[in-house]
């Protein structure tokens, strides 16, 4: 997979206004997962593929003193991040790769990452600098929407003209376990929101139709955790 696709891809999203919508589509699923997680005060987060930054924000307000840092391959998405953060709170942002993370062993308590991960030029050597970055027995949460056999994405990729990693559930709990994770948990996340009001959809290239979004919306975000051993 381009690096450099990618990164143009989010650069415009960013110029475009598209990647401020992100919130609102992806808001509910992810505030369920990090509502779930036993955050304590100073934990060290990394949010991956941060986009403009709204999930590390929740990350670094979720206890007193803790400290996360959202990393995106687009140097206009962290822009944006930047813009809308706050310095009453301990985020920061950083343009880089997943492949490269650009910090020291054992560095964070927890991964997260919601819709992103699935972008990377090389899935595998993304994990396992994930498992890299995190302390002993710190966990990965990572979300996904585009997985094998989800109703709805089957253009995906072809929509956005990008190379995407397109695995089944079992495939990405066998990416995180080759990586060295144990207790690696799958499960799906359904956004309490429901699929909204038909009158307000607006098809596009990913939905062509409501009936494809509503089989998306049932089917949930695929939520993959994952373990460092102690």
């Amino acid at each position: 997979m381009s690096t450099d696709a990618t990164t143009e891809t989010f650069d415009e999203w960013a110029r475009s206004g598209r990647a401020d919508r992100m919130e609102t589509s992806h808001g509910d699923v992810a505030a369920q997962v990090i509502e779930g997680l036993l955050i304590r005060p100073g934990f060290q987060i990394l949010d991956l593929g941060c986009g403009t930054g709204w999930a590390t924000r929740l990350l670094a307000q979720a206890a007193p003193g803790v400290g996360a840092v959202g990393v995106d391959v687009s140097p206009e998405m962290v822009a944006r991040a930047e813009e809308l953060s706050s310095l009453r709170i301990r985020a920061r942002y950083e343009a880089g790769s997943f492949e490269a993370l650009d910090f020291p062993d054992g560095r964070f308590d927890i991964a997260f990452s919601m819709e992103a991960l699935y972008y990377a030029a090389d899935l595998p050597g993304a994990v396992s600098e994930i498992f890299r970055v995190l302390k002993p027995a710190g966990t990965a949460e990572i979300l996904v929407d585009l997985v094998e056999g989800r109703p709805g994405t089957e253009t995906w990729p072809e929509a956005l003209g990008l190379e995407l990693a397109v695995l089944s559930p079992e495939a990405w709990g066998a990416l995180f376990e080759g990586a060295g994770f144990e207790d690696v948990g799958l499960g799906r996340i359904v956004d309490r929101r429901g699929a909204g009001d038909e009158a307000e959809f607006e098809a596009g290239d990913c939905f062509p139709d409501w009936e494809s979004y509503v089989a998306f919306h049932a089917d949930g975000s695929l939520h993959v955790h994952a373990k460092k051993p102690a």
